[in-house]
């Protein structure tokens, strides 16, 4: 019985949360079995495995006497006091209960051992919890304490690739929208070059700080009475909100609400207090460690320099590199940002060749399977809307065995596709022997961790590098598969409308 490898999305570089999560599979190790699997059956059809468990005499005795202590700590036992449950005899225990009932406790209590056990001594990589096989009532009575028992289950499986037609035949066809030619993001890469390389020179005593310049200045930070408009305080956070000889570029959103507009208008030599009341959002909150707090801000404007952009012309350009012309600057710009429309076009024939894969396979999906990934999508989609601000009434109204079951609805159909689409992927790269590049792994490796140093290292939580690594090699190996099938398919594009 051949093992599925995992192909699970990639947490891109720019996003934690973005990509729609695959169920985690569950790899079986062995290790020291207890039980083992007899007559083990596996369907392709069903995805699924179903094997016996010869449970020994001394389990079930020991299964069942320990269902009868659990019963006698929760249960009502005539004649006897709880504390006492140690104590009570299992007869008697059987007595007021009733042994059918001590009998399915005991089952399930063996079913989640000894099953468990048995399944590591399989190849196989299973998907939700296994089931009892057979009439309940018959399962229930064919079990005895202190006599060997015949335990039959099933539990789904990952499933196997089932080919309709195959997808290297040159048959395969898709129609794919060219990412359209965008020159505003050309327009924009040029314009920041040009802020970037700006000239800065001081302005005369009287000028008058306007929006562009860039005012140097001294910055108090402090806890404010939000009556008097007094100093009440130090801010709640760790080290200083401010500080001195700050360079602040007049632009709106370029700092502290209000300090901006504040200064505009002012001179060098002036000072202003500007009195700050950030939001008390729990999204505003997890960006801004003052959210909430009701602040103030002494600025003392020590200097003002006027900013003026160059000219488009090879002066311009021979400033970011030597010898550089303006022609030859407008030429990498257009290979970077053609570069990026041609990966996102990429990235969309990647898209459409998993579909068209997934359309030609006729696997059964586990239904445990489905749900799991339907559950990592609703957990996503609520985490999504409650940094946009949805209140958590109406997010505690979603969350219910209805709400999931209307959502479960809706995205099934997606999926299921995603979720042949990956398998698809994954018996290509084993039929082919394709794998991701060790050192290309190693290169987006580097800028997973550099992204979480930089935006979740103060969140507290671990890096978890093993598992980054495993997301990292599945995409890639993801991506070299689709480019193997690229070269076989038939595409088509159309060109987008005009931006």
């Amino acid at each position: 019985m051949g093992r599925l490898r995992s192909a699970a999305v990639l947490l891109s570089a720019a996003t934690s949360s973005a990509l729609l999560a695959t169920p985690a599979r569950r790899p079986v190790r062995t290790v020291c079995p207890k039980a083992t699997a007899t007559d083990v059956e596996e369907s392709k059809e069903t995805s699924s495995v179903s094997f016996t468990v010869k449970v020994p005499a001394s389990l079930t005795k020991a299964a069942y006497k320990t269902a009868a202590s659990e019963l006698a700590q929760t249960r009502e036992i005539p004649g006897w006091r709880k504390k006492d449950w140690k104590k009570i005899p299992a007869q008697i225990v059987v007595n007021t209960v009733g042994k059918e009932t001590v009998k399915s406790i005991a089952i399930e209590k063996l079913t989640e051992t000894e099953v468990h056990s048995a399944i590591t001594t399989l190849d196989v990589e299973v998907v939700g919890q296994a089931q009892l096989m057979g009439d309940p009532q018959e399962v229930t009575d064919s079990f005895t304490p202190g006599e060997e028992w015949d335990m039959r289950v099933k539990i789904d499986v990952w499933p196997e690739a089932i080919w309709t037609a195959p997808w290297d035949d040159g048959s395969l066809e898709v129609a794919v929208e060219r990412e359209a030619k965008d020159q505003s993001v050309r327009d924009k890469a040029m314009e920041a070059l040009r802020e970037r390389y700006c000239d800065v020179v001081d302005a005369p005593a009287d000028h008058v700080a306007a929006a562009g310049d860039v005012a140097v200045v001294d910055i108090d930070g402090y806890l404010r009475d939000p009556e008097t408009g007094a100093r009440a305080g130090a801010l709640p956070i760790q080290g200083a909100v401010g500080g001195d000889d700050l360079e602040l570029l007049l632009e709106p959103g370029k700092f502290l609400p209000g300090v901006v507009e504040a200064v505009v208008g002012k001179k060098a030599g002036e000072s202003v207090t500007v009195p700050v009341d950030f939001p008390e959002s729990k999204q505003y909150r997890e960006e801004q460690p003052l959210a909430g707090v009701k602040a103030g801000f002494d600025v003392n404007i020590k200097a003002v320099r006027i900013r003026s952009l160059p000219a488009l012309d090879d002066a311009f350009a021979g400033k970011i590199r030597d010898g550089l012309t303006l022609k030859e600057l407008e030429a990498e710009v257009e290979y970077t940002v053609g570069a990026q429309e041609e990966d996102k076009t990429t990235e969309g024939v990647h898209k459409e060749l998993e579909k068209a894969l997934a359309g030609r396979l006729s696997s059964k999906l586990p239904e445990a399977l489905i749900i799991e990934s339907a559950k990592q999508r609703f957990a996503v989609m609520l985490a999504e809307m409650r940094s946009n601000g949805t209140p958590d009434e109406q997010l505690k109204q979603m969350v219910s065995e209805e709400g999931f079951q209307k959502y479960v609805k809706v995205v099934r159909p997606r999926v299921e596709v995603e979720l042949r689409g990956r398998l698809a992927v994954e018996s290509i790269a084993k039929e082919k022997g394709i794998s991701a590049d060790e050192t290309a792994v190693d290169e987006q490796m580097e800028l997973v961790k550099r992204q979480y140093e930089q935006q979740e290292a103060d969140s507290g939580a671990a890096f978890n590098e093993d598992k980054a690594r495993e997301k990292v090699t599945s995409e890639l190996t993801r991506v070299a598969v689709l480019d193997e099938v690229r070269t076989k398919a038939k595409i088509t594009y159309t060109d987008a409308p005009k931006l």
